[in-house]
C-alpha cells in the first residue's frame, strides 16, 4: 500500500477583512501626564530652597581668587606686608579658590572648600600674619572678635533673608548678634575715643550702625527685612573701616597702603565665607524649613493649583 504524501500547512492568511495592501493603524501609547506644578510648591521653593546661591558661589570664588592673586602681587611690590611667605600664601589661597570654582564637587563640599580658602587668611590676619596682617592692628583678641562681624553675622543674615519664614533662622541670627557684642563694644569705644582722628571715628560709627542693621532680621516672616543687602553692608563697612586706618598711626608696619590692600582682601574673604556659611546652614536646615505653611506666609492667595490654570480661569 502506497504511503500518503506528507501534509503541508496552509499558507498564512490574514484574519482581517481589510485588503492586504492596507496597513493596520497603530495607536501610540498614551504619554504619561505629569502632575501639575502647584503654586504652593513654587512658593515653598521660593521661601525654602534646597541649594541656593550655587552660581553666586562660583562667581565669588573666582573673584576671590583674582583678588588674592592681586593681593600677593601688590604685597611683593611693597603695597602691604612684603615677604615671600605672603606671596606664596596669597597664590596658594587663590589656587584653592580656583580649584573650588571649577571642580565638579557636591554643594556642601564646595562650600566647605570656600570656608577653608577664606578663613585661613582671615585667621592669620587677625593674628597679624599673612597678606591680611593689617586686620590684627588692634591686637589678636580684637582681631579675632572682629571676624564674627565679617563672617558669622553676614552669613546668618543671608540665611535669614533666604529662609524668611523659618523660625530657626531668627534664632541663629540672635546667637550671632550675641557673639558680635565684644566686637561691637570695641568699635563703639573707637567711635567715642577723642584721641582718634575724626575720620576714623566716623568710620567706626558707620561700621557700628551697619552692624546694627542685623536687627532688621527680626521683622515679620512675610519680608526678608533687606537682610541680604545688610549682610554685604556689614562686610563693606568693616573693610572700609580697616582701609581708612592707613591714615592713622601704625601704617608703616604693613607697608605702603597696607591697610587698603588688607581691606580689599578682608572684603573678598568675608563675602566668600559668609556665602559658604549660608550654604552650609541651608544644607543643615533646608528640609526642615520646607515644612513651612505657605498659606500662613503669603495669605489665602497661595492657592494649591497650577499658576496657568489660575491665570486662564480669571
Amino acid at each position: 500500500m502506497d504511503s500518503l504524501p506528507p501534509l503541508t500547512p496552509p499558507p498564512p492568511m490574514s484574519t482581517s477583512s481589510l485588503p492586504p495592501e492596507v496597513r493596520p493603524i497603530t495607536i501610540a501609547p498614551r504619554a504619561l501626564i505629569k502632575p501639575p506644578v502647584l503654586a504652593s510648591d513654587i512658593l515653598r521653593e521660593e521661601v525654602a530652597p534646597m541649594a541656593p546661591a550655587q552660581r553666586a558661589m562660583r562667581i565669588w570664588l573666582l573673584g576671590f581668587a583674582l583678588a588674592f592673586a592681586a593681593v600677593g602681587v601688590a604685597s611683593r611690590l611693597g603695597f602691604g606686608p612684603s615677604s615671600l611667605n605672603v606671596l606664596t600664601g596669597s597664590l596658594a589661597t587663590a589656587a584653592v579658590a580656583l580649584l573650588a570654582t571649577f571642580l565638579p564637587a557636591p554643594y556642601a563640599a564646595r562650600a566647605s572648600l570656600a570656608i577653608v580658602a577664606g578663613v585661613v587668611p582671615l585667621g592669620l590676619g587677625a593674628m597679624g600674619e599673612g597678606p591680611l596682617a593689617a586686620l590684627g592692628f588692634e591686637g589678636g583678641l580684637r582681631g579675632t572678635a572682629g571676624l564674627v562681624l565679617i563672617t558669622l553675622l553676614p552669613g546668618s543674615l543671608l540665611f535669614r533673608a533666604r529662609y524668611r519664614a523659618f523660625r530657626v533662622a531668627r534664632i541663629i541670627l540672635a546667637l550671632t548678634i550675641l557673639l558680635s557684642v565684644p566686637a561691637l563694644v570695641s568699635i563703639g569705644m573707637g567711635a567715642l575715643d577723642g584721641a582718634t582722628p575724626l575720620l576714623l571715628r566716623i568710620a567706626n560709627g558707620a561700621a557700628l550702625l551697619a552692624s546694627l542693621t542685623a536687627f532688621c532680621g527680626f521683622m515679620g516672616e512675610e519680608t526678608t527685612g533687606g537682610c541680604g543687602g545688610w549682610a554685604l553692608l556689614v562686610i563693606f563697612a568693616q573693610a572700609a573701616r580697616l582701609g581708612l586706618h592707613t591714615l592713622g598711626k601704625g601704617s608703616e608696619l604693613y607697608g605702603h597702603w597696607g591697610f587698603v590692600v588688607g581691606a580689599i582682601g578682608v572684603f573678598a574673604a568675608g563675602v566668600l565665607v559668609a556665602f559658604a556659611i549660608f550654604q552650609l546652614l541651608a544644607v543643615a536646615f533646608a528640609r526642615q524649613a520646607r515644612k513651612v505653611d505657605v498659606h500662613r506666609i503669603v495669605g489665602p492667595g497661595a492657592e494649591d493649583r497650577p499658576p496657568l490654570t489660575s491665570m486662564t480661569s480669571e
